[in-house]
Parts: C-alpha cells; structure tokens; sequence
C-alpha cells in the first residue's frame, strides 16, 4: 500500500468524492490527499453537480445510495452536460448485485468499486483510470493534428492537379492512380479514427486493433511516394522540380512521422494475471457459486448445478480467478438466454483432468465466427442490444490458460451455446 500512496501523481490530478456519508468523505479524502491528488468533497448528489459544473475534476468518485438524487441520476446529468460528459466516474457502493454493477456501466460509469474499502484497489483504480483519461486525451490532440496534416495535403493533392492540367495521357493515367492511392489513405484514417473511438468506451486501453490499422498505412505511404518518384520522371525537369511536388513529399513524411508518434502513445502494457493458486474442493466451490448467485425474484430465467460423483476431494487452482471464470461465463450464458431459459452448470471428473460446462438456451454463435469469439474486443455479429465490451471472454481464456488448461464452445443458432473449461488435476 505504501508503494502506491507513494507514486508522484501527474498533473496535480483533482478528484471530487460524492458521498452522503461524512465518515467514508473524512476516509476517502485522507487517503487520496496522502497520495498526492487534490480532493475536493460534497455530501450529496445536487452539490456534486454544482461542483462539477463549476470546476470540471479529472475523476469523481460518486455513491450509489444518497438520500435524494442518487448516484445514478447524479452520473446521467454529468453525462448529458458538455463540461462534465468525458470525466470517469468510479460507482462506490455497499451493494454486490450483478444488476446493480450493470446499471452502473450502462449510464456511464467506468468502474464500480464496493464498501467496505480496499485500500490498495481504490488506489490502484483510481490511478489506471487517470491514465486511460490522459492517454485519451493525448490521442484526441493526435487526431486534430494528424487531420490538420491532411487538410494540407489535400491542398498540396489540388495544386498538384493545376500541375498535370495540359499533359499528355500517360501522366494522367499516374495522377488518376495518385488519387485512387489519396482516397485508399483517407479510408483508412477514417478507420483509425473509428478504432481510436471504440478504445475511448474501455475500463483498459487495449491498442492492437491500432498498431495493425497504423501498419496498414505503411503501404499506401510507400505507393504514394512510388507514384510521386515515377510523375517526376515524366515531367518535364522545370515541372519536376515544382514546389507543389515537394510539399506533397514533405506531407507523406509528416504523416508517417505522425503514424509513429500515435503508435508510441498507445503501445499496451502487458499484464500478468497474479496466480495464487490452493488446494480447494472444486465441486463444493462451484457449487456455492452458483447456489450464491443472485437472480432477481421476478427473473425469467433459472440457474441449476448439476450434481456429480466420484470427484477427486481437491484441486489446485487459484480462488479468486475461479470466481471470476465462472462470474463471465453464468453471466454471458444469462445475458443471450431467451426469457424462460435455463442455464446450466456441470462438472465431469477424468483421472487427469476435470471439466466445466456452461450450457445455455440461447441465440447461439454464427459457426464462422465461433473461431473469434475470445478475442479482444470481439462482439457476435447477431448479438444485437445484448452486445457487451467483448472483453469478458477474452479475459476467461486468459484465466483458464493461466490455470494451463483449455476452454472451447460449442454452439447452434437459435439452440443454445455450451462452454467447456478442461483443467489438469
């Protein structure tokens, strides 16, 4: 803890706290202030929005439950106002539900964080979430000036146009091709620009949907100065010399030098997941985990653990982890079940390995996109409204690999889709 209290903030970094409860504001403020942010407190939802309004902080950690405006009503005010819209707001809450955490990201929150404290995750949260808003905001500067370079060049592309009017036929037939290139760069910036978009919505920066898109311009940079290189030994020498030629060059390298700039800023931290792994009664744990998950009274859909025999008394694995395997995969088999589905959890025992099956009655997987389904970012292409981050099963395969085993799925559309985890014992 005292590593992380101790880290230099960046920026004096201002944090607003929104909470009714003046023993966790005294708490939350000490903490923060001993690790170098300024912290700025309010006791209820209606000073909180004033607060905000007047001096935008770079993050506010806001409570759930106030007497008044709660704290879902506070966050979709912030977000509808234009001073207030882009700073992240941590959900402190006493409350545990599934429901309740949904609710919390679907109107804006980027991280939920419950009572009783953890000191070294408030901080740590706090901190990564600081971060992902700088890096943003670096890559918004990045966007202007990268579009301010392609406004020049598409001036320099027009004066070069004024240059070919009069030649022959086959230096028209280069600038044609020189355009066709132009346009093949200017879609490809768009696509950029769209993925640069799609990581401003995670909890993470995740950049290598970028790193591939910014590659890609390599080759269209390549022929543009191909082509440039080959128009300059058809024209004439007094033409080839031409000013507006050399700024067309001079744009391509700004650009590449531009590429190279946006890729330093969002090249990924590569994280080890931390693996503590114990001697635990697989059966008995799976079992209270599903036995413990909360299904609202009203809920249109069931949840049944199926029960096993001749299980080994004991696995190695990590708690924790676990918790979250089966956290992702009971709530993804829920959230694409049809209204009176029933979602279910098994286990099966072999001499060196045991198995984990979640099986659900839902829309199912298009077979040609089974094989995308753990990556990154990835969402079914008919998974509609019910389409989440696509970081959920990607960090499942990462925690089962973590554990040196393997998941698979099955899936029929219309029928359902079955999940299978294989650990070694």
């Amino acid at each position: 803890m005292n590593a992380l209290i101790d880290r230099v903030v960046e920026d004096g970094r201002d944090i607003l706290v929104i909470d009714d409860t003046p023993d966790n504001l005294r708490f939350l403020s000490s903490l923060l202030t001993e690790a170098g942010y300024t912290v700025r407190k309010v006791i209820n939802g209606e000073l909180g929005l004033e607060a905000a309004k007047l001096q935008p902080p770079d993050l506010i950690l806001l409570d759930i439950m106030m007497p008044g405006m709660n704290g879902y009503e506070v966050c979709q005010r912030m977000k509808t106002s234009d001073r207030t819209r882009d700073v992240p707001i941590i959900f402190l809450s006493a409350l545990d539900e599934e429901l309740e955490k949904v609710q919390a990201f679907q109107i804006g929150g980027v991280d939920y964080v419950t009572k009783p404290f953890q000191v070294v995750e408030v901080l740590a949260r706090i901190e990564t979430h600081l971060k992902i808003s700088r890096l943003q905001q670096q890559l918004q500067q990045q966007n202007l000036q990268l579009q301010q370079e392609m406004a020049y060049r598409t001036s320099a592309e027009a004066a070069l146009q004024l240059l070919n009017q009069g030649i022959d036929a086959h230096v028209q037939e280069h600038t044609a091709e020189l355009k066709a290139k132009t346009e093949r760069l200017l879609h490809r910036q768009k696509e950029l620009q769209a993925a640069l978009e799609q990581e401003e919505k995670l909890n993470a920066v995740q950049s290598q949907a970028i790193e591939t898109l910014a590659q890609g311009l390599k080759n269209p940079l390549n022929d543009l100065e191909n082509a440039i290189d080959c128009l300059q030994k058809e024209l004439p020498e007094h033409l080839s010399n031409n000013l507006s030629v050399q700024q067309i060059v001079n744009s391509i390298l700004q650009i590449e030098q531009l590429i190279s700039k946006a890729l330093s800023l969002v090249k990924p931290i590569a994280k080890e997941l931390c693996f503590n792994p114990v001697l635990l009664d697989f059966t008995r744990f799976c079992r209270n985990i599903v036995n413990q998950w909360q299904l609202p009274e009203d809920s249109p859909h069931s949840l049944n653990f199926l029960p096993v025999s001749q299980a080994p008394t004991q696995v190695f694995a990590d708690p924790g982890l676990l918790q979250q395997l089966l956290t992702i995969l009971i709530a993804n088999a829920i959230q694409f079940s049809p209204n009176g589905g029933t979602v279910e959890v098994e286990l099966g025992y072999e001499p060196r390995n045991v198995h984990l099956y979640i099986r659900d009655q839902g829309i199912g997987i298009p077979p040609d996109e089974i094989q995308h389904i753990f990556d990154r970012l990835y969402c079914a292409s008919n998974a509609g409204r019910l389409a989440g981050s696509g970081m959920s099963l990607a960090k499942a395969k990462q925690i089962v690999e973590r554990h040196r085993g393997t998941i698979t799925v099955e899936s029929e559309i219309g029928k359902g889709t079955s999940f299978t985890v294989t650990l070694p014992l």
